[in-house]
């Protein structure tokens, strides 16, 4: 099921667009709401265009989730489902599900009683009754200063006749009446709205009455002006028996009675709009939650199905790379999944026993190998050695009788030198034959390996002086359980095959570089030269009796041998040509500490 899963490629195009065009719409619904909350519109605008294109993504989201979540269904009819990755998927979709659903269904459930309940008795009974007490502090300042500006009003007019005889007696007057009702903001002011007399001077500012007060109060009336924004109540009345002078006054009111009617008024607004378009809010808030919630669902099932992938991928490649390990390719290794520390760790055991089966492998195939060809090198020494001595022999009786002759015989004398010679070369290789069948088991000590390799280029150095040897040794020491003896014909049959593929090429700058690195906990030995290369793979060259120098008498195990000390040394050699831009051989020697 995972792989059939896999291919749906949740996060696609389509899922893509759909998730961000849901989001753009939840945020212009958002807009819209607050829009029409603060410019008090009983209806949304387009309403019904809403409802639309609500439905049509409600539509959009479920079939997408439908087309994740039904072949799961199907693999469970169909009793299919029994890997671990399937086994993951079910999970990851069950708790992606099980939580969203329940805080749907409660949603809804919660979001049609909550915004009933902002509607039901109580509630309003207790917004009315703070808008009627907050008016009616209101009412009360205001009647208060009316009875005030009425018997203020009367005494003033009352005492006209004496102080239009003496204007100097109004402001007196004035601040008396002033004082007695508590009325710190008291003026006459004339039609124009100038002051002509204050009660007091202080540096309270003063608020012009509107001119249709004036108008009100010359039709006998007293004009009561209020303002919850500077928190005061003023009255304005004409006294008649003076001649274009207005009694205005006015007092404070308690600024947080104020500012709590203000609210209450407010509030008592705003909630008359919302009782009003309460049933298209609590639906568009209803399909904002259904698509809310649908894209969250969405997204985790999507986010869950690759988790479980990403958890359950590392475990999928080391079933494939056992069963490729079971089918021959012992080469497969695990990339690590750096999310996942405990998987990392089964990776590198995984990796670390994968090398060990390879290792173990290689050396059962070169100790079979040698064995076989130790076995055959033997044969052929004792098969070829005992009659080598009688041809030997014959050949020095030849000579010996051709001496006695008295004329010399040239062809003979030829004859018997290509007989020698042969036999010689035929004893070398009987030689390198028994050399290799009876190669002896390591005598291992603890030796400075740069030291034998350094006594060896040495040598070689003073036997060819149109080859050119550069060290790049990283260090003068380097100590290692060896046995001397065979590392050293180690070295001295790669640098052989050097020097000879460089003579082959008859250039006159030959090199031979060799040198050295560390690497983790191994050792490296590298030479390098600038000869012909390699026409064969390493396979090959390390097979028995297999050489490139016929023409010269090689006996094809130089390399054999190499890889059979090597071997005995746990050590590992690569046999590589340079660039392309170079010529010539890269022998590399791995030791381990």
């Amino acid at each position: 099921m995972n792989k059939q899963i896999n291919r749906l490629n949740f996060f696609n195009l389509r899922n893509v667009i759909l998730i961000i065009f849901s989001f753009i719409f939840i945020i212009l619904s958002s807009f819209a709401i607050f829009n029409q909350r603060s410019n008090n519109l009983e209806t949304l605008p387009y309403l019904n265009l809403y409802i639309v294109i609500s439905s049509l993504f409600i539509v959009a989201l479920i079939i997408s989730i439908s087309f994740i979540i039904f072949p799961i269904l199907l693999r469970i009819s169909r009793k299919k489902v029994s890997t671990l990755n399937s086994k993951f998927t079910l999970y990851f979709i069950s708790i992606a599900l099980t939580p969203a659903l329940l805080l749907g269904i409660l949603g809804l459930v919660l979001i049609e009683l909550g915004i009933n309940d902002w509607f039901n008795d109580k509630i309003k009974n207790v917004i009315n009754n703070s808008v009627f007490v907050a008016e009616s502090y209101l009412e009360e300042h205001k009647e208060t200063i009316k009875g005030d500006v009425y018997a203020m009003s009367n005494d003033l007019n009352n005492s006209s006749e004496a102080l239009k005889k003496d204007l100097s007696k109004v402001p007196i007057a004035l601040k008396t009446q002033a004082l007695v009702r508590s009325l710190p903001e008291t003026y006459i002011v004339n039609n124009a709205g100038d002051i002509l007399f204050r009660a007091f001077d202080n540096s309270a500012r003063f608020y012009e009455p509107a001119k249709t007060s004036f108008d009100r109060a010359d039709s006998g009336e007293m004009t009561i002006m209020s303002s919850t924004q500077i928190n005061k109540v003023y009255a304005l009345i004409k006294l008649n028996n003076f001649s274009d002078y207005y009694l205005y006054a006015g007092r404070s009111m308690d600024r947080n009675v104020i500012g709590a009617l203000n609210d209450t008024v407010s509030a008592k607004s705003e909630y008359a709009f919302l009782e009003n378009s309460r049933n298209q809010i609590s639906l568009i808030f209803i399909l904002l939650y259904i698509i809310i919630s649908l894209i969250l669902i969405l997204i985790s099932i999507i986010i869950g199905i690759k988790l479980s992938d990403r958890i359950v991928q590392p475990i999928s490649s080391i079933i494939t790379a056992t069963n490729n390990i079971s089918k021959g390719s012992y080469d497969d290794k695990i990339k690590k999944n750096n999310d996942y520390v405990e998987l990392n760790r089964l990776a590198d055991s995984f990796n670390k026993m994968s090398s060990d089966i390879v290792k173990q492998r290689n050396q059962i195939l070169v100790s079979k190998k040698h064995e076989t060809w130790s076995d055959i090198a033997r044969r052929i020494a004792h098969e070829i050695k005992n009659p080598l001595t009688p041809i030997q022999l014959s050949a020095e009786r030849l000579e010996k009788k051709t001496k006695e002759l008295k004329s010399e015989n040239k062809e003979i004398n030829e004859c018997i030198e290509t007989i020698r010679r042969q036999v010689n070369e035929i004893g070398y290789l009987v030689d390198e034959f028994s050399n290799f069948a009876r190669l002896p088991n390591p005598n291992f000590k603890n030796k400075n390996v740069f030291d034998t390799l350094s006594a060896l280029i040495s040598d070689y150095e003073l036997n060819n002086k149109n080859i050119k040897f550069t060290n790049k040794l990283h260090s003068k020491k380097i100590m290692l359980n060896i046995d001397n003896s065979q590392i050293s014909r180690v070295f001295q049959n790669i640098i052989v095959n050097s020097i000879h593929s460089i003579q082959v090429t008859k250039i006159s700058n030959g090199e031979i570089i060799y040198g050295s690195y560390e690497n983790e906990d191994n050792v490296v030995i590298f030479f390098i030269d600038n000869g012909i290369g390699l026409k064969y793979e390493k396979d090959e060259l390390v097979k028995p009796y297999f050489t490139t120098k016929k023409k010269i008498g090689g006996s094809g195990l130089g390399l054999a041998i190499v890889e059979k000390i090597l071997f005995d040394h746990h050590a590992d050699f690569q046999l590589a040509n340079r660039n392309d831009e170079e010529k010539g051989a890269e022998v590399k020697i791995t030791f381990s500490r």
